[in-house]
């Protein structure tokens, strides 16, 4: 019981942190405003944006080219869509 010593009720614990394997029900951590995501940019819409995916999140992104790697923070949330502005760019992917 030395691995829970420093629990007072040892079954309490939640125990699926200390498992090898990821648990599918955990949700993921939504972005706030003016959170920083990194995104490539998948698609561009019919005004030119870029649009990414950030895990269940679509992503637009004004001045992103298609290809391209960039960090962004987010402006406004609605939905799943997030709309984000451009940080710092890492260059266009050739995959």
């Amino acid at each position: 019981m030395t691995k829970y010593r420093n629990y007072s009720d040892p079954y309490s614990v939640n125990v699926q942190r200390f498992s090898i394997y990821y648990d599918k029900n955990i949700k993921t951590k939504t972005p706030q405003i003016g959170d920083e995501l990194i995104v490539k940019i998948v698609e561009v819409d019919e005004e030119g944006r870029g649009v990414g995916y950030y895990n269940d999140f679509k992503v637009i992104i004004p001045r992103a080219v298609l290809g391209e790697k960039v960090r962004v923070a987010v402006k406004k949330i609605d939905n799943k869509v997030l709309h984000a502005s451009v940080i710092e760019r890492f260059g266009v992917s050739r995959k």
